[in-house]
């Protein structure tokens, strides 16, 4: 085998390898089985050979060729579409612009009919608005933006901007003059003794705070838990007691709740005045000897006498 074969075979190999891979990155694989079908444009400007074919945004096939028909004046386009995508009778391929820069692609509608189109039918084709027509729409609102910047910087050139600028100039520079003659020594000293003063209060009321805080600990460790439980023993004691003074029960309560001791006692002092008044005033009654036999008591004959 010569050299000059060997350098032909190895072209033609990387040949072959740049181009499978060229169309490998646009989407297209030269080895996946497809079907040809036919679209007619008027015009395909911008169209070539292995630009993609789009189905929703997916690349599903290529442009594999073009013939004119130059007595109808139109041009047929081959379109190699992936086998497995099923294509109505009513589909359609709409040559529309791929990019900013020019680019053309086909953009695919398989349609919704029942009947399936057959390899080798001609399509319904369309020739899409594109970017062109939205580039043109964007480039005149960017003129008539234009224009209104222009009218705006020739009303600003019939203008006294200089004078007003200037006047402005003065204001400022009149401010500043008022700003300078102000005293503002006075206030800032009176500012920085406020300052002062209130570093200290803070210091002192930081000690008072500290204060607090260590009272707060010593309270918080009082026995106050056990102190309450204490004094919630003593209430009741003291609750069962008044129940019982209130109660017919023991000596107190019946003291305090019997109306015949009360009357007892009331007949006994009664009784005991008399028996001192009867003393009083005749105390013989008392002296004379145990035993001996007598007369009803002077005193008690009188009272006796008295009574009839």
């Amino acid at each position: 085998m010569s050299k000059e074969f060997k350098i032909g075979l190895i072209t033609v190999i990387a040949g072959g390898l740049l181009y499978y891979g060229f169309n490998f990155l646009r989407g297209s694989d030269l080895f996946s089985p497809s079907n040809r079908y036919y679209a007619t444009y008027a015009n395909v400007s911008g169209l070539n050979v292995s630009n993609p074919i789009y189905f929703n945004g997916l690349p599903v096939g290529r442009v594999s060729g073009f013939e004119l028909v130059q007595n109808k004046g139109y041009i047929v386009v081959a379109l190699d579409i992936d086998e497995g995508l099923m294509i109505g009778k009513d589909a359609s391929a709409t040559l529309a612009n791929d990019g900013l820069f020019g680019g053309k692609a086909i953009v695919l509608n398989v349609g919704v009919a029942q009947e399936k189109a057959q390899p080798g039918d001609t399509l319904a084709s369309d020739m899409d608005k594109g970017m062109q027509d939205e580039i043109g729409t964007v480039t005149d609102n960017l003129n008539s933006t234009i224009v209104k910047i222009n009218t705006l910087l020739d009303s600003l050139n019939q203008t006294d901007v200089k004078g007003t600028v200037g006047a402005v100039k003065e204001t400022v520079e009149s401010m500043n003059r008022k700003i300078a003659d102000l005293d503002l020594k006075g206030p800032i000293e009176n500012v920085d003794q406020l300052v002062i003063s209130f570093r200290a209060r803070s210091e002192e009321l930081e000690g008072v705070i500290a204060s607090s805080q260590t009272l707060m600990d010593s309270l918080n460790q009082l026995p106050v838990s056990a102190s309450l439980e204490k004094l919630n023993e003593s209430m009741d004691h003291i609750n069962n007691l008044l129940e019982a003074v209130q109660s017919d029960e023991g000596t107190v309560g019946k003291l305090l709740n019997s109306d015949s001791i009360y009357n007892n006692l009331n007949k006994l002092l009664v009784d005991m005045d008399e028996l001192i008044i009867h003393f009083n005033n005749y105390p013989k009654d008392f002296m004379k000897p145990l035993g001996r036999k007598h007369h009803k008591l002077k005193g008690v004959s009188q009272e006796e006498g008295s009574e009839d």
